[in-house]
């Protein structure tokens, strides 16, 4: 199966880029908000970002290579 390139762009890249770019920058910094780590508060933003990455990848270009729609 061959996946498209906006599926691997939506469900692969972005959450890739959001997660490692934002422990690249924010990684250095020594700001801290409500005792955590922005960093931290960071990876957490990015797992329901992820999820919805994912699901969007799902729902408009895989999901037809699964499920036949007659």
């Amino acid at each position: 199966m061959v996946r498209s390139w906006p599926s691997l762009l939506i469900g692969f890249l972005i959450p890739m880029v959001l997660i490692v770019g934002g422990i690249l920058v924010l990684g250095p910094l020594h700001v801290v908000v409500a005792d955590f780590p922005l960093v931290f508060i960071w990876i957490f933003a990015c797992m329901p970002l992820t999820w919805l990455c994912l699901w969007i990848s799902w729902r408009f270009f895989d999901r037809k290579f699964y499920f036949s729609e007659e």
